[in-house]
This record gives C-alpha cells, structure tokens and sequence, in this order.
C-alpha cells in the first residue's frame, strides 16, 4: 500500500476501485442507451454518435456471426486508428469473440505466427496487407479474410491515406445492416483480446486480457485521470497495441468519451484534428511528442485544448516534458504498464510533477493505479526496502489471465496471479516508482517491444551470414534504436545496407536495424556464447 496515497492523489481517488460493469460491451450499451446522440467518433468530418456506432457494431456483428464467428473463436484485427476498427473490436465483443490486434505492418513471418497460434477465424485488415496474406501457408489463413479502406467513412475526400481500389468487403457488409442473432453480454472473466508480447526466450506470446481486465481500466482511469462527460480523447497511440486499445478504445466506448481518431500518428495531422476537434485528453509515446515538438507548423494553440496527458511505452527524458510544457503548455505524465498489466498499472498522478532520482537523473515512472500493488522483489523474490534496486512485480485486477495455450510461461510470469515484469527498479519512502533496467535484452523503440532473437533469425536467413547478434542502443528520438553485429561465412561478401534491405523486406520497418556493422569476429565467452553487453557502446566504431 502506497502510505502517501492521499497527498499524491487527492481525497477524489480511492485506494481501491472496482468497475462498473463486467466488459466494455456492457458500459457501451448503457451509455449509448443514456445519450444516444452523443457523439462516439471523429473522424476527418464524419462524426458517429453512441447510437451510429451501436447500430454498424451490430451490423459487423451479423457480418462475422454469418460467416462463422460466434462465442470463444477468435477474429484478428489488422487496422490502423479508423472507425472500423472500433466498430470491428466492438463487433467481435458483442459476439462473445475474442479480438486478437496484429500490427498492420507486419510481413509475411509475423503475420503467420500469430493466426496460427490464435486460430484465428477471421482477419480483418487493409488492402496493402494482401500480399503478405497471400503468402502464408495454408495452415496460418483464416476461414474469411476481409479488407477495408482506411478512408471508409471518412467525409473528407483528402485524408492520410493513398488511392485504394480494392473493392471495401466490411463497407459492404455495414451497408447490409441488421444485428446478430446471438448478440451476449462478455462476462469479466471471458478473454476479450489476446494480446501478442515478445520475449527473450521464443516467440511471441499471446497474453489473455479478460473483459474485467478492461473494466477495471476504464473504471480506474476515469477516476485516476479526473475524465467526466466535458472530455474527449486523442487517439495518438495505435489502436493495434494495448495502450490504444484499452486507454483509448476501451476507454472512449466504456466511459462514453468521443474518440478524436487519427488513423496514424502525423505530427501536422494530429495537430490539425486536435484543433478542429478540441480533445483534452491523450496518451502516447514520447516519441509522438518529441515530433510534435519538432515540427515548425505545430504552435501551442492547436494543442491547446490537451490538459490531461500520459506517455507510456519508453523511457521518459525529463529534459523532454520540460521542453513540451515550456513550448505547449502541457506537463507530459509519465506512465508505465505492459501488455500483460492491460496498459498502465503505474503513472503520475495528474497535476503532479514527477520527482527525478538525484543519484540517476531518472525520471520518476508514477505511483501504483488503485488496487494495485507494486513490489520491488530480490534475487530470491523476496520483498526488498525502498531504495533498494530489483525486480518489479505487480499485482491487481487489471493483471492478465496468462499466456495463451502456454501453462508453462504462465507459472513461471504469473506466480500466484502476481505478474514478475522482469523489469528492474526501486520504490522510494515516498511511494514513487523509478524503473532502472530491463531484465530482458528487449528493445523498445518509439514504444515497440522488439526481440533480438528474431532479427537476428532473419540476419542468418541470407546466405552470406555467418554470426549475427542484434542489440538496443540510446537513440534521441526513438529512445533505443535496433543495431546488428554481424560476421560473414569465408568468402561471402554483404554490406550493411544490403543486408538491411534483407531485414526489410522480411520484418515490420521499425525491427529493421537503423544500423548493421560487419565484423571480423563477434566477442563470445568462453562457452562460444555471443556476448551483446560487449557490443552496446554508443559507437563501437569511432
């Protein structure tokens, strides 16, 4: 228990908080009930209300129910931040489905894995990602694969997106109208998105979100946040991870907050919505804010009307909140959370500056969520003191059911239902939280999470390869960028750019190394193991 609970956050947030309702599907239909012409999105001139939204969620429902989607199965949904999106996550919840978010940028290999693994029955996805469909082997191809434009329902005919011909399957399905026939209402302990996370040890993992999981998010972001009927919410994380899809889908849909939606992150764009739309409330990666910093057209009054904003997913510099707020205004909070935690678990209470370590110069990553507990654990799992460094492990209603069809990592993450994060740090006397390291060799970039492993398994595809290993470097932009060290067979010839190309071409743009240097020989220990500490200097080649 945080013992400085109510000076930090005030008499209006409680130390425990439980939801409202059992899903997401539940706190919607009683909003949308309450306000039925309350708007819901906004998107480049189109605005749904509550009762817009209800009615093309039902119509995508009767879609994917008469094509085989019903309780249990699963449906991929591969989209950026566009209405159909939300109508699609929405639809499959009210079918009592499971959503399973892909990047729309994966290729071939990582789209594989994950319908495969899932089982998915449907993919939901724009055009561009056919090819990469169409590659897959047969036993990773959903039963229906539906494509959609990025610009469907969009009313401005100049929007963020290229010329798409492909004819829209899911606009054609929202024209035919009409509800599902076993529409339900998810209870909290039902799988509401299985949400895929890279680890050191495999491949990635998909951790089980429940319908309570996302409930208590809503409930206890709206508390700890302050957001009522007068707030609306800038979607400038993508709705594809978990902090778009719970604090602002979930979130939008289950507190009755209209969401301002983006389709991608564009500094220029997201400042021209945020100005047309007015939103007050957002959370994003540092880097979003970093470019909206950067980019000469962005002036304090078109982001003027964001009061309430959060940055989760990577490091925050607090030389770069103190830049934003002296530029715009706005003081960025710092936030943490996994995909295992549902987003945040940890983050600074709102109107509160964060503290900086004096011995680090880190940046304070905020105070424990309602119910939620934080413990700093040693070698041994053992509780350890404030101020002593060790493993985060957090505890509480928002913490993941496990890893899907994976028993043995779920023991090992999720002992007793407390979530080891495998993240490392310290609690002060004062309750704040201070994240130091990563247990893990995981790279976030720009708030991805990236397995080295996995590059460098695409590194040793080319044939000129002989060693490869894949490390995270500082980067001012992106907070860590991906570096490969490779050795050539005897013989073979590549440059670093061509093997980059290689890289390309194979993984989503942000896995691709920025940076790829061929060595003669890669330092190893003396079992032959490659040791990537020894490779992490900011410049190995001066």
């Amino acid at each position: 228990m945080n013992p400085h609970w109510r000076r930090l956050y005030g008499a209006g947030v409680p130390e425990e908080i439980g939801p409202e309702a059992g899903s997401v599907v539940e706190l919607f239909r009683r909003r949308a009930a309450e306000r039925p012409d309350a708007p819901q999105l906004h998107y480049f001139g189109t605005t749904l209300d509550r009762a817009g939204t209800d009615r093309l969620s039902d119509a995508l429902a009767a879609g994917l129910e008469r094509r085989g989607v019903g309780s249990g199965d699963r449906v991929a949904v591969a989209l950026q931040n566009t209405p159909v999106c939300v109508l699609a996550v929405l639809a499959v919840w009210k079918l009592g489905a499971t959503v399973v978010p892909v990047n729309p940028m994966y290729k071939e290999r990582e789209l594989a894995h994950l319908l495969s693994d899932s089982g998915s029955r449907v993919l939901i996805a724009h055009p561009a990602a056919a090819p990469a469909v169409s590659a897959l082997p047969d036993a990773s191809v959903p039963g229906h694969v539906l494509y959609t434009r990025t610009g469907a329902l969009a009313a401005d005919a100049a929007g963020p997106w290229p010329d798409e011909d492909r004819p829209d399957d899911v606009r054609a399905i929202l024209d035919e109208g009409g509800a599902p026939r076993a529409a339900v209402t998810p209870g909290p302990d039902e799988p509401a998105l299985l949400s895929y996370t890279s680890g050191t040890t495999g491949p990635a993992k998909g951790a089980v979100n429940t319908h309570g999981n996302l409930a208590y998010q809503v409930a206890a972001c709206r508390a700890w946040i302050g957001l009522d009927e007068t707030d609306s919410v800038l979607t400038t994380a993508p709705l594809f991870h978990i902090t778009g899809l719970v604090m602002h889908l979930a979130l939008g849909l289950g507190a009755g907050l209209p969401l301002v939606l983006t389709c991608r992150f564009d500094p220029r764009t997201v400042a021209g919505l945020t100005k047309r739309y007015r939103p007050t409330f957002t959370i994003g990666s540092i880097t979003a804010f970093i470019a909206l910093l950067d980019e000469p057209a962005v002036r304090e009054r078109d982001l003027g009307s964001l009061t309430k904003v959060l940055s989760g997913g990577a490091p925050v510099p607090s030389a770069t909140v103190r830049r934003f707020a002296d530029a715009f205004g706005v003081y960025i909070h710092n936030a943490y959370g996994l995909t295992e935690t549902t987003s945040a678990a940890v983050a600074v209470p709102l109107g509160t500056p964060a503290p900086v370590d004096e011995a680090s110069g880190t940046l304070a990553i905020g105070v424990p969520f309602p119910s939620v507990r934080v413990e700093i654990r040693g070698e041994n799992g053992e509780p350890l003191p404030p101020g002593e460094v060790g493993e985060l492990a957090i505890a509480g209603p928002q913490v993941a059911a496990g890893y899907w069809r994976n028993p043995d990592q779920t023991r090992a993450s999720f002992p007793d239902g407390t979530l080891l994060t495998g993240d490392v740090g310290f609690m002060d006397r004062e309750g704040w939280v201070y994240l130091v390291d990563r247990k893990k060799d995981m790279i976030v970039a720009a708030g991805y999470k990236i397995w080295p492993r996995e590059v460098e398994d695409v590194l040793y595809e080319h044939p000129a390869v002989r060693e490869a290993a894949v490390v995270g470097v500082p980067d001012p932009y992106r907070g860590e960028t991906v570096r490969a060290h490779v050795s050539l067979r005897p013989g073979a010839a590549a440059t670093g750019e061509e093997l980059r190309e290689h890289c390309r071409a194979r993984l989503a743009v942000y896995k691709a190394p920025a940076q790829i240097l061929v060595e003669d020989e890669l330092p190893k220990s003396v079992t032959g193991k490659i040791l990537r500490r020894e490779l992490r200097e900011p410049d190995p080649h001066p």
